[in-house]
């Protein structure tokens, strides 16, 4: 999803709604803007893992095996 993506789902909904991420192990935390990276996209095949990754838990050589994109993480 692109920000202009989110932006879009975004303006459909009330602003007083409050923005949430599920918790580790339950629960919800708020919703935060905490990290701009460099992604490579579709690394991970197992089921239990996001299928992105954070480029610098790639190893340089293997990077170029992927697609990288910038990106946040809420």
């Amino acid at each position: 999803m692109t920000i202009k993506e989110l932006i879009e789902k975004l303006n459909e909904l009330d602003p007083e709604l409050h923005v949430f991420v599920p918790g580790y192990e339950g629960g919800y935390h708020y919703a935060d803007v905490s990290k701009s990276d460099s992604f490579c996209l579709n690394v991970n095949k197992e089921w239990y893992y996001g299928p992105h990754e954070s480029i610098s838990h790639i190893d340089e050589e293997a990077r170029q095996s992927y697609k990288i994109v910038k990106g946040i993480v809420l």
